[in-house]
C-alpha cells in the first residue's frame, strides 16, 4: 500500500515512476484525477482510468478528450461470443452455426498465418536507431519496468523487442496492442 503522504507527492511529481503512478490510482482511487493529469501517466493507464476510475477522473480526463469511448469502448472480454452471435446461435441449427462461425473465423486464420514469415523476420535483431543507447537485447531481457518503460517511449524500433520480454507490464502490453503494428502484433502473438 502507497503511504498516502508518499502519494501525494507522487502526483506532484512531472518525474515520477509510471508504475508507482498505477498502483497509486488502483489503490486510491481518490488519486485518480491526480494520477491522469500527471505527464507520466501512460496510455494504458489513462484507458484504465477512463474506463474504472472515480466520477471525477473520469471528468477530468474527459475535459482532456480522453474517454473509455475514446479508447475504443470499454475492454471486452475476447473470448466471450457477442450477444447478435448468441442470439444467432439460438435461431439456427447448430452444425450451420459452427459452419458459420468456422467460416467467419478463416480469413483471420489465413492472415495470420501469411504473416508468420514477416512476423519471424521481424524478430530479427532489428536495428537500434534510438540516441539514448538501448539495445535489443536490453528490450528482450530487462527485469527494470522503469527501463521497459523508456524503451518503449524512447525507441519505437525495439517495440517489437518490449512486446517479447516476459517482464513487460501488463499495462504496456495492452497499449503496445492498441499500435496495429505487424511486428508488435506478431511478438504479442508469440507471447500466447
Amino acid at each position: 500500500m502507497v503511504d498516502y503522504d508518499a502519494a501525494v507527492a507522487a502526483v506532484q511529481d512531472p518525474n515520477a515512476d509510471p508504475i508507482l503512478l498505477a498502483k497509486i490510482a488502483y489503490e486510491n482511487p481518490e488519486f485518480g484525477a491526480n494520477v491522469a493529469v500527471n505527464p507520466r501517466c501512460y496510455p494504458g493507464l489513462k484507458r484504465w482510468i477512463a474506463e474504472f476510475g472515480d466520477e471525477r477522473a473520469r471528468e477530468t480526463l474527459a475535459q482532456y478528450g480522453f474517454t473509455a469511448e475514446a479508447f475504443g469502448g470499454p475492454v471486452q472480454d475476447q473470448e466471450a461470443p457477442s450477444q447478435a452471435a448468441l442470439q444467432a446461435a439460438e435461431q439456427q441449427p447448430a452444425d450451420a452455426y459452427a459452419a458459420d462461425q468456422y467460416a467467419a473465423a478463416q480469413p483471420a486464420a489465413d492472415q495470420y498465418a501469411a504473416q508468420q514469415p514477416a512476423a519471424q523476420a521481424a524478430f530479427e535483431e532489428p536495428v537500434a536507431t534510438n540516441p539514448y543507447g538501448f539495445t535489443a537485447e536490453q528490450a528482450l531481457t530487462t527485469t527494470d519496468q522503469m527501463q521497459i518503460a523508456q524503451i518503449a517511449q524512447y525507441a519505437p524500433e525495439l517495440r517489437a523487442c518490449i512486446a517479447r520480454n516476459p517482464n513487460t507490464y501488463p499495462a504496456l502490453i495492452e497499449w503496445l496492442g492498441q499500435l496495429g503494428d505487424p511486428a508488435i502484433n506478431a511478438a504479442l502473438a508469440s507471447r500466447q
